[in-house]
């Protein structure tokens, strides 16, 4: 509870510290899939590709050995993994994840929840805006169910960005309207200031949301912002991503 509590208002170290407890204490040892669960999808969202691979071979042994349980915190570890893959440009191995994912969780949370969040990163990743709104089109509401504890600040923040790539008439609107939800998430606000910097062509501002991501821990999204600002600063973005164990993008 703790580690996704925290997760879900963009804490990510102190995600990570708990999600490390969690999957260091002793009563979990023979149950590694429980153990890591949280801790895979908090170095996902921080970018930590080498290390979720690693962290993913104890997951799927152990899951598997214990009959391929399906729980709430099953799911989202699995997509998470699947998420890193798709980062990572191994889309194999992507669509092994995901059917894992299918299978260790509720479908209904990967369809319109921890789904549609990890789904949309990926898509993202690859200047896919348009696919990524797409799979991000409900409304908050419509969905509430499935977003409303981790998920809520992660969709809401991801939507908008998403509305601002592909061009969306209401992108300024679901900017305005996404920072009152993630009021406080150091990781959503730079995401949304990262948005606004685009849709008014602020680079001063883009690189104070780099900035931004790496006070919060989030060195992915930090490279991110890098090869979005361009020419001058695209070169570290892409050595950022290269040194997480991410594949490289050409940022249109």
């Amino acid at each position: 509870m703790a580690a996704g509590n925290v997760l879900g208002v963009g804490e990510l170290r102190q995600a990570r510290g708990w999600s490390r407890q969690l999957a260091e204490h002793p009563l979990l040892a023979e149950a590694g899939h429980h153990a890591t669960s949280w801790l895979l999808v908090t170095e996902a969202l921080a970018g930590q590709g080498d290390q979720v691979l690693t962290d993913s071979a104890t997951f799927l042994d152990a899951w598997e050995h214990s009959g391929r349980q399906r729980s709430f915190v099953l799911g989202p570890a699995a997509a998470s993994v699947a998420m890193i893959h798709g980062l990572r440009g191994d889309h194999d191995a992507r669509a092994t994840w995901l059917a894992i994912a299918d299978r260790a969780g509720p479908v209904l949370h990967h369809r319109h929840g921890h789904g549609a969040v990890f789904d949309a990163l990926v898509l993202l990743h690859h200047e896919d805006a348009d696919a990524a709104l797409e799979r991000l089109a409900p409304e908050p509401e419509q969905v509430w169910k499935w977003v409303c504890w981790v998920w809520l600040h992660w969709y809401v923040a991801l939507r908008a960005e998403a509305s601002v790539l592909a061009g969306h008439p209401d992108a300024r609107a679901r900017v305005d309207a996404a920072r009152s939800v993630v009021a406080g998430n150091p990781v959503a606000t730079a995401q949304l200031d990262r948005a606004q910097a685009l849709l008014d062509d602020d680079l001063t501002r883009q690189l104070a949301a780099a900035r931004a991501f790496d006070a919060a821990g989030c060195r992915y999204q930090s490279a991110r912002t890098l090869l979005h600002a361009g020419s001058g600063h695209a070169a570290a973005g892409t050595a950022a991503l290269a040194d997480l164990g991410l594949a490289p993008v050409a940022v249109g």
